[in-house]
């Protein structure tokens, strides 16, 4: 039997998506932190930083991909764990946040990108 702890939470797969660049700035700090995605749905993502993120920090993420160019997303960081090459950090988007601007349009984005990421033969679900 599998241990509940570790088991899948996400009702949507993630999409594996290296062209899917990503900033992010700490709420209430100017810098922003350059990370590689890892993999990405319309609920959240994972990226590789190599500076830890705090659990339940507010992030904003800039995403940038061949077609699409999204900005100012408001994120939660919901895990971060250490590896020997930097940290992989969980973040979930919170486009019901009352900081993000037009939700409507930014779930709708975030769907967008999710399909066309879905439609791609070489992209598998993790």
């Amino acid at each position: 039997m599998a241990d509940p702890l570790f088991a899948e939470r996400r009702n949507q797969p993630r999409l594996e998506h290296r062209e899917l660049a990503v900033t992010i700035r700490v709420k209430g700090r100017l810098a922003r932190l350059k990370g590689t995605v890892l993999d990405f749905n319309r609920h959240g993502l994972a990226v590789f930083l190599d500076q830890p993120l705090t659990k339940h920090l507010q992030v904003f993420l800039n995403l940038q991909a061949a077609s699409h160019d999204l900005r100012e997303l408001i994120g939660v960081v919901h895990n971060c764990t250490a590896f020997a090459q930097g940290y992989r950090c969980g973040i979930q988007f919170r486009t019901d946040s009352g900081l993000q601007l037009d939700p409507d349009q930014t779930r709708e984005r975030l769907q967008l990108l999710e399909a066309e990421f879905a439609a791609l033969p070489e992209q598998t679900a993790v």
